[in-house]
């Protein structure tokens, strides 16, 4: 059971950095500091990394996908509105879908998930994700 937990958070942990990266060509490529917090079955899961973001991912729009990927995904559906972002996405392994809002900045980005886990009785798991560029990426 805790490992088939941390595969859900990790699917969706995968959809909030996932979002972040498509549409979004105003960020600042360099050193992003990322904070998560999950929250499911009444528990709840912080994570913070750190990750290198290039000029050459925001142009790809691959800028804050996670780089170890997640099989069975869609590809989000991302629409863009000023600094306003959303997604909607599904994955089959293991089935849900999401669905969430964002605000992205030059140097930084908020965002906020909720997705609908199918194979544990829809289930609602919350993922609160925050970015902050901390400086240009170290060579």
């Amino acid at each position: 059971m805790k490992t088939r937990l941390l595969k859900f958070a990790a699917a969706s942990l995968f959809a909030a950095l996932a979002a972040t990266g498509v549409q979004a060509q105003n960020l600042k490529p360099g050193q992003y500091e990322y904070t998560t917090k999950t929250e499911m079955f009444g528990l709840s899961i912080p994570v913070s990394f750190k990750q290198c973001v290039t000029q050459k991912d925001v142009d790809s729009n691959d800028a804050y996908v996670n780089k170890q990927g997640m099989d069975g995904c869609t590809p989000p559906d991302v629409k863009r509105n000023g600094s306003e972002i959303s997604i909607k996405y599904t994955c089959s392994k293991p089935k849900m879908t999401g669905e969430g809002k964002g605000t992205v900045a030059a140097d930084s980005f908020t965002f906020d998930m909720k997705v609908i886990q199918h194979e544990m009785n829809n289930s609602v798991v919350k993922t609160a994700l925050t970015a902050k560029r901390i400086g240009d990426c170290s060579k």
